[in-house]
């Protein structure tokens, strides 16, 4: 059965609730989701430097899990066991709180207790989707993952490349921000890729310059699928269509902008493409 999760401050013994997202681990641990924006926004505000973990009901403390000895030491100083509750249970007990400010543009979270920080649009694209348009990029929030307690244990949990990552963040102390902060520039970067959709799935551990070349060799071979189907499916008017740049780095934008834009030349103008700038080549990234 599906497995649903909550985020909970355990120091304030808060939560945000206000978005009622779909609760599976993978159904809403994306960039862009309101609820994990909310959590991003509390955490550069209200709940800087709070312990924050993003639990699921079927979280134990003998669950084998990364994250068992956590849930095993918050049964035990909490009483859960005795009362019947798990911690996910305990969570509905917790006030449930908004963010004064909404931020959705924040890029960084950092872990003060690991000296750690993570840039959030280091992941791979999942899938893209047409809306208004534009075409959206969507990648997992590694930040959602990396405090996620009990994963593999029920349906919609994470079950692919890193996936014994998962939860090693949960019930540490956090700040977000849209910027670097100085004051953690001595802090290591964690580049764990998170990945379902792409074929890279099994080859690619970390974003680092490598890896971030294959993965943008495949996120265009994917672009480019995703663009044949809404042409057969959808429709749109080509001429309108722009590349949303949120969620996308810098290269990576470039690089799948120019693919875009030569497939509405190639399609739709019917401007003859050259070999040297067919669409899934490395010519693309020089």
């Amino acid at each position: 059965m599906g497995q649903y999760y909550k985020f909970l401050n355990l120091d304030k013994k808060q939560k945000c609730e206000r978005a009622k997202p779909m609760l599976k681990l993978t159904e809403h641990s994306y960039l862009g989701n309101d609820y994990c924006d909310d959590i991003l926004s509390l955490l550069a505000n209200e709940w800087k430097g709070d312990r924050v973990i993003h639990v699921g009901d079927y979280a134990e403390g003998n669950d084998g899990t990364t994250t068992e000895k956590l849930i095993d030491k918050l049964e035990t100083e909490n009483n859960l066991l005795d009362e019947n509750l798990t911690v996910y249970d305990w969570g509905n007990y917790f006030t449930n709180v908004a963010p004064k400010k909404d931020i959705t543009n924040i890029r960084y979270v950092y872990n003060l207790d690991k000296k750690e920080f993570v840039d959030l649009l280091k992941q791979p694209v999942q899938w893209f989707y047409y809306e208004k348009n534009n075409i959206h990029a969507v990648k997992f929030n590694s930040f959602a993952l990396l405090i996620g307690c009990g994963n593999e244990q029920g349906g919609g949990d994470y079950y692919t490349i890193n996936k014994n990552r998962i939860g090693l963040w949960a019930g540490d102390k956090f700040v977000s921000s849209i910027e670097k902060i100085k004051d953690y520039e001595t802090f290591t970067e964690t580049k764990y890729v998170f990945n379902e959709m792409l074929p890279i799935k099994n080859k690619i551990k970390n974003y680092n310059e490598q890896g971030e070349r294959k993965i943008l060799l495949d996120e265009g071979v994917e672009l480019k699928h995703y663009l044949d189907y809404i042409q057969k499916y959808e429709k749109i008017n080509f001429s309108k269509l722009k590349l949303y740049k949120e969620n996308l780095l810098d290269d990576e934008y470039k690089y799948l902008n120019g693919i875009l834009n030569k497939y509405i030349d190639k399609e739709f103008k019917k401007v003859e493409l050259n070999e040297d700038s067919e669409i899934e080549t490395d010519k693309e990234l020089e």
